[in-house]
């Protein structure tokens, strides 16, 4: 039953610590509990003496918009009047300690639930307080992926020295980091604090050095068809042009998005390194990203 248990836990700067939070309502549903939701985390909060803005705090609508302080019994939405639900926001302490309570079968599963992605968070977080440079290298498959994706970085150097005429290798990889996250492979070298015999692809996520190869070997073909056709080098403007091209596909974009979301999330929650172009990818950091990160799924 234990493996069926999925309750969203999140991680949020609370107070000026890192803390991690499930939301009271999905709670309440998977403890299969016989009162109204509203009742009952009162009622519990009450009986028990749980402790707002320690234990739990309230949010209005969607779950980890942030903290808003509540003091109205009612709160209602100023355009159209509408009665907005309050979100109860509870730590995974007072998450385990609400599942204890209910003394049920549920109850006892979904505390097991609770210690056991607790205790893989932990995991996590001690190997990036120890050596943040390498919390990527965690993922059960990284060599792998990244033995697999030396290939693929060889089609790109390859078709640079076979069909462009031009071969400014930093230049054209640096067109596709910022593509990609904005940032040229110096500037992501520096914020990790890389020296020179470190290999920077060492130190990238396992999905972004899938989405870094997949991009690499599909622009190679992309040149090798132009080189076909036209039957000569293309000029470094030529080369461009089809990059633009290229990397302007929509499939990319949904890559480009994604792979920005991990820097920016990943490594401001696990290196302590701030994006500053990527500001506004920051993602909550979950429990799904602890699994990707130890190669579990659910």
């Amino acid at each position: 039953m234990n493996d069926l248990i999925n309750i969203k836990v999140i991680q949020k700067d609370f107070n000026g610590e890192k803390k991690r939070f499930v939301n009271a309502r999905e709670l309440h549903n998977w403890l299969k509990v016989g009162r109204d939701f509203s009742n009952w985390i009162k009622d519990r909060i009450k009986k028990y003496d749980f402790i707002e803005d320690l234990d739990y705090f309230v949010a209005i609508a969607k779950f980890g918009d942030g903290k808003i302080s509540l003091n109205k019994p009612k709160i209602k939405d100023p355009k159209t009047g509408q009665v907005l639900a309050k979100e109860y926001i509870l730590s995974v302490d007072m998450a385990k300690e609400l599942a204890m309570i209910e003394n049920s079968e549920i109850g006892k599963q979904v505390r097991k639930y609770f210690i056991r992605v607790e205790g893989e968070f932990k995991k996590v977080m001690q190997i990036a307080t120890m050596d943040p440079k390498t919390i990527n290298q965690l993922t059960e498959q990284f060599w792998e992926t990244r033995n697999e994706t030396k290939e693929y970085r060889r089609d790109f150097t390859d078709c640079i020295k076979d069909f462009a005429a031009v071969k400014n290798y930093g230049t054209y990889t640096d067109m596709f980091y910022k593509f990609l996250f904005m940032e040229r492979a110096k500037e992501y070298r520096k914020l990790l604090s890389l020296i020179k015999k470190d290999f920077t692809r060492n130190y990238m996520y396992e999905e972004i050095l899938l989405i870094i190869g997949a991009f690499e070997t599909g622009l190679a073909g992309e040149v090798e068809k132009e080189f076909k056709k036209l039957k000569r080098h293309l000029t470094q403007k030529e080369f461009e042009k089809i990059f633009k091209e290229f990397s302007s596909q929509r499939n990319w974009k949904v890559y480009q998005k994604r792979a920005r979301n991990i820097m920016a999330t990943y490594d401001e929650e696990l290196r302590n390194i701030k994006h500053p172009k990527l500001i506004d990818y920051k993602k909550e950091f979950s429990q799904e990203d602890i699994q990707k990160l130890i190669g579990k799924e659910k």
